[in-house]
C-alpha cells in the first residue's frame, strides 16, 4: 500500500475514534478525489466532444469512424474516441477545412447577349 493512503487512514482512523470501517472509506474517497483532481484529461471523448474539438459535426466523426479514418471502440453501447486518435488524426490534417466553393452550373452562369448594330 502507498505510504500516504496508509498515513491518510491512520488520520481518519484517530477522526473517527478508531472505526477502521469509516477509515478506510475515507481513506479511499480522498485518494479517489485527488486521482480525479490529477487527471482531468479523459482517456477517450464521446462522439459529441470529438466534433467539437475537431470542429466538424458528430455525424461527419461517426462517418469517419465507419471509413475507418477515424478508429474508436463501443463502451457501453456509446462510440469512444482514444484522446492519441484524435491527436493523430488532427496531425494528419484530417481537422476541419473550408470547403472550396463549387462551380455554379450552366443554370445560374450570366450569359451577355451581343447585339449588332445597326449601320448607319
Amino acid at each position: 500500500m502507498n505510504n500516504e493512503v496508509v498515513s491518510q487512514y491512520n488520520e481518519y482512523l484517530k477522526l473517527t475514534g478508531g472505526d477502521k470501517a469509516a477509515a478506510a472509506s475515507l481513506a479511499l474517497a480522498a485518494v479517489l478525489v485527488d486521482d480525479r483532481a490529477t487527471s482531468m484529461t479523459p482517456a477517450a471523448l464521446t462522439a459529441e466532444e470529438a466534433a467539437r474539438r475537431l470542429k466538424v459535426n458528430r455525424e461527419t466523426v461517426y462517418r469517419l469512424n465507419r471509413s475507418g479514418k477515424l478508429r474508436g471502440w463501443r463502451v457501453g453501447g456509446a462510440l469512444r474516441f482514444p484522446l492519441d486518435e484524435i491527436e493523430r488524426f488532427e496531425k494528419e490534417g484530417g481537422a476541419a477545412r473550408p470547403r472550396p466553393a463549387a462551380p455554379l452550373p450552366a443554370l445560374f452562369v450570366r450569359h451577355t447577349i451581343h447585339r449588332r448594330r445597326a449601320s448607319s
